[in-house]
């Protein structure tokens, strides 16, 4: 009985590690606890790795270089060739299907600069859910990659939780400057976390990730909020999500005082004419609120007080009540005590010209060899040298003799001018500047940093386009090119496409006019033409 118990015990200890292995997990009663101990390396696919045995893991992703889809053999001698080695495994018709579908696998695509695997400049990620445990080795692997640039994740599966884990990676990792998570929405719509003065990130992507007007109000709010010097993110992706007229309305809010922002792309959501002319407003001129008009005041008024310069005497009398000015008996005073010391020093030199004038008979009497004397010559002219040199610096009190040493003056010298400092670019708050008042309101002259602009394929009808076509026309009317070169502020590229206005409507005909002279990419496109021509 005693043999059959223990075959039965030994039965299911191996079916619950099939059970596990199966899973993809093993045992985790030591190893778990050795992975903390594990030093990353910077190499990402041996840390990796070594990080998913120690926690146990059995089946994992591999890193990767980031593939390319296989194209069709197109040679006589590969897939269904008479003369082809059937016993190969490389030119197999199996083998190629194995590389076809090796795309589709689980991996951890990377870009490397080096061939040695520790310089990563890109992560890919996609198709496979990243859970809290995976998200402690990343944890570890990533703030190790000192050159990693980008991160794209791609329907990972990521919830509240765990992004709020990858928010903590983000901030030990500062290389990074462009993130996209895609196809993954999340319940709090937390994306606006991302944009914040902690995490410096120049391009975020946020595409297919069913964002509403809750997640763009709270990503108008967080772009609100960045401090007027942080000029990091430059490019928002907004598109293919369900923002509405409401949330263009909130991202248009952002864009009033945010002076960072240079590409934002809304395209193939549901926002109307109310959004497109609120967006375009923006671009334009467009009136402060009550609430922006005291903020405005009070900036001014702390901008003329620190402007307003404060004189000496006042600054005294500020200071302490018991100063007074100096009177006339006082520099009267200081002038004769400068007398008496000119003369003291004037004194003094004399007779140290008459001392080394004696050293010089002695020196010269007890002289016997001319390359001694030629020696006591040249000490002697140097020691008139510097007699010469006193004499003039007494004469000129600011100067200095040929050997560096500063020389005392008698009189009062002048205070030194102050070393050139390199003084700190002001930022100016976009409430301070030049308005216009018209019709009892104020208006300001609207957001010049947005060069690009993406709302196609959205429900903009003729009266939305209507209101880009006005902003354009008052930026071409305010900002001009710099002299000698074509770069102009303002609004450069608009992408209007696929909307419900007919591709020959006149509105849109006359926005083609303004914006293709200064649309950077069909400048481009044009030059490149141009050369292939000649």
């Amino acid at each position: 009985m005693g043999k059959k118990a223990e075959k039965l015990k030994d039965k299911t200890l191996k079916e619950n590690e099939n059970d596990s292995q199966s899973a993809g997990v093993g045992p985790q009663d030591k190893t778990s606890l050795s992975a903390d101990d594990y030093q990353c390396t910077g190499n990402l696919e041996q840390d990796f790795t070594e990080l998913c045995r120690r926690l146990g893991y059995t089946e994992f992703p591999r890193v990767v270089n980031r593939p390319r889809m296989p194209s069709t053999p197109t040679s006589e001698k590969t897939a269904f060739a008479d003369d082809t080695d059937w016993t190969s495994d490389k030119d197999s018709p199996i083998a190629h299907i194995k590389d076809r579908f090796s795309y589709f696998k689980p991996s951890i695509q990377i870009e490397v600069d080096n061939e040695d695997g520790r310089s990563v400049r890109e992560i890919s990620i996609r198709g496979w859910k990243i859970d809290d445990k995976m998200m402690g080795i990343f944890s570890k692997c990533l703030p190790v990659l000192t050159s990693l640039h980008k991160i794209r994740l791609w329907n990972v599966g990521l919830t509240d939780d765990t992004f709020s884990s990858f928010l903590t990676i983000l901030h030990c990792c500062p290389s990074i400057r462009v993130f996209a998570l895609e196809g993954n929405p999340l319940l709090q719509q937390s994306y606006y976390k991302l944009i914040s003065d902690d995490i410096v990130l120049s391009q975020i992507f946020l595409r297919n990730n069913k964002i509403n007007d809750e997640g763009a109000r709270l990503i108008s709010q967080a772009l609100r909020s960045l401090k007027m010097t942080n000029k990091n993110l430059a490019s928002l992706v907004l598109s293919y999500n369900h923002i509405t007229d409401e949330g263009a309305r909130h991202i248009a809010q952002a864009l009033r005082f945010n002076r960072s922002l240079l590409s934002l792309n809304l395209s193939s959501n549901q926002i109307g004419d109310e959004g497109a002319l609120a967006l375009a407003e923006v671009l334009g001129h467009f009136p402060l609120t009550h609430a922006e008009i005291v903020e405005r005041r009070r900036l001014l008024l702390e901008k003329e007080a620190q402007e307003q310069p404060r004189s000496p005497t006042t600054s005294r009398h500020a200071d302490s009540k018991s100063d007074r000015p100096p009177s006339h008996h006082s520099n009267s005073a200081i002038e004769k005590g400068d007398k008496a010391q000119a003369q003291k020093t004037k004194q003094s030199i004399k007779k140290k010209e008459k001392e080394t004038q004696k050293k010089e008979e002695k020196s010269a009497s007890n002289i016997t060899s001319g390359t001694s004397n030629a020696a006591a010559q040249a000490s002697g002219s140097n020691k008139k040298d510097d007699l010469k040199t006193a004499k003039k610096q007494l004469a000129n009190p600011d100067q200095k003799n040929t050997r560096g040493e500063p020389v005392k003056s008698a009189t009062r010298r002048a205070p030194l001018p102050e070393q050139e400092q390199a003084e700190p670019v002001e930022v100016t708050n976009p409430l301070l500047e030049q308005a216009e008042f018209r019709d009892g309101k104020v208006f300001l002259p609207g957001n010049k940093v947005v060069i690009s602009l993406n709302i196609s394929r959205n429900k903009i009808s003729k009266l939305g386009l209507k209101g880009f076509l006005t902003a354009m026309e008052t930026q071409i009317e305010e900002t001009k090119p710099i002299p000698g070169t074509r770069c102009h502020t303002g609004l450069l590229r608009l992408a209007v496409g696929n909307n419900n206005f007919p591709a020959d409507c006149p509105t849109l005909m006359r926005l083609q006019e303004i914006l293709l002279p200064r649309d950077p990419i069909q400048k481009s496109y044009k030059s490149s033409e141009e050369e292939q021509s000649m």
